[in-house]
């Protein structure tokens, strides 16, 4: 990266450092195709701000049925872009905590009270408070590892295999000893320092998926071919950079030199590539950076 090009990226990086820690009938589901050519019943954790907000907007947009988990539903009661989605009943709020067990199956209940619900996303995140000694903090620091563990305790009670729904988690890049070598240099000290308990705690989400799905060992009740992890370079604001350019980010299983990328492609990634071609992107975690 050009020395011009990275103090423009270290500026927003440094003006906004939040946590990286942050639908027709389902009943002819095919997963051989893509799954925006249906109309999904799609149930969303963490999708009140930040990537899951353009999630979230991407898929009402394309017609789908939205179900949320909102600790606070007002944040999205007063939004105006999704107040025509909210009266027609294509986004229903449902008031809960994702700690919660009976709150979580409670809103799954309501995402799949008119069929299987198809697709979910957990995009789960927290404020950071910043201390000398520790870096960037979460309350409760084990935040997104409980939270996907109380969705998955539900999604196993409630599901069959044959009504088992995709699910799409939101991570990190960066988490492992591997994946954090092929960071720039400046990002790894800002990752092992700053990120060091954010990042600890989406390693236990990982790892429940990973658990759950059976990667590994093969012991999993979660069909892999049904998860795929999103883990971002560091997430920052910004406008959807591939709506006007197709090529505007990089993915793979592993990126070399991964600086950034902003909420709103991520969001794109997810919608647009992911969901529009799920057989291509299934049963993997993918980085996704400019």
């Amino acid at each position: 990266m050009a020395p011009g090009a990275r103090r423009s990226f270290f500026r927003p990086l440094a003006i906004y450092i939040v946590s990286q820690c942050d639908c027709y009938p389902s009943n002819s589901f095919n997963p051989q195709i893509s799954l925006t050519h249906l109309t999904m019943r799609v149930l969303l954790f963490g999708a009140s701000r930040n990537t899951g907000y353009f999630v979230a907007h991407r898929l009402l947009a394309k017609g789908h049925t939205c179900t949320f988990l909102l600790r606070k539903p007002e944040a999205l009661e007063s939004d105006f872009s999704l107040s025509g989605y909210i009266s027609n009943g294509k986004a229903k709020l449902v008031r809960g905590d994702g700690l919660v067990q009976d709150d979580v199956q409670r809103v799954w209940n309501v995402a799949s009270s008119e069929g299987p619900v198809d697709l979910v996303f957990f995009g789960i995140g927290g404020e950071p408070s910043f201390s000398l000694t520790k870096g960037f903090v979460i309350t409760p620091p084990d935040l997104t590892t409980r939270s996907m563990s109380v969705l998955l305790s539900v999604l196993q009670s409630s599901t069959t295999p044959a009504t088992q729904p995709k699910l799409i988690t939101i991570s990190s890049n960066g988490l492992d000893e591997h994946s954090h070598s092929l960071l720039p240099l400046p990002m790894k000290a800002f990752y092992g320092y700053f990120l060091r308990l954010p990042h600890e705690d989406k390693l236990g989400l990982e790892k429940n998926v990973q658990q759950a799905a059976g990667w590994g060992d093969g012991q999993g009740w979660f069909d892999p071919k049904n998860i795929v992890i999103v883990r971002p370079a560091f997430l920052i604001n910004g406008k959807c950079a591939a709506d006007e350019k197709p090529d505007a980010y990089r993915t793979g299983d592993e990126l070399n030199k991964a600086w950034g990328i902003s909420r709103a492609d991520v969001g794109h990634f997810v919608v647009e590539k992911v969901i529009a071609d799920w057989e291509k992107w299934a049963g993997k975690a993918w980085v996704v950076s400019y």
